[in-house]
């Protein structure tokens, strides 16, 4: 990670995967998600029903400036 800014420095832990607030380590230990991330929503991890309406909505587009208009607007 030596192009990205040590803002918040860094913890020895690698997270493999994620479902609903639970995190898992790469040594299968479980944590629950108290950060969420930065400008994101905090929705969980894999939920089901938002997996799925991210993957339809990727199929159409994924980001536009609102600078133009959207159906979705």
């Amino acid at each position: 990670m030596n192009n990205v800014m040590n803002t918040y420095g860094t913890r020895e832990l690698s997270i493999s995967h994620g479902s609903g607030s639970w995190l898992w380590d790469t040594e299968d230990n479980k944590y629950l998600d108290a950060l969420s991330g930065i400008a994101v929503c905090g929705l969980g991890h894999a939920h089901p029903n938002i997996t799925k309406a991210i993957l339809e909505q990727s199929k159409k587009l994924v980001h536009c400036s609102n600078f133009f208009s959207t159906s979705k607007q």
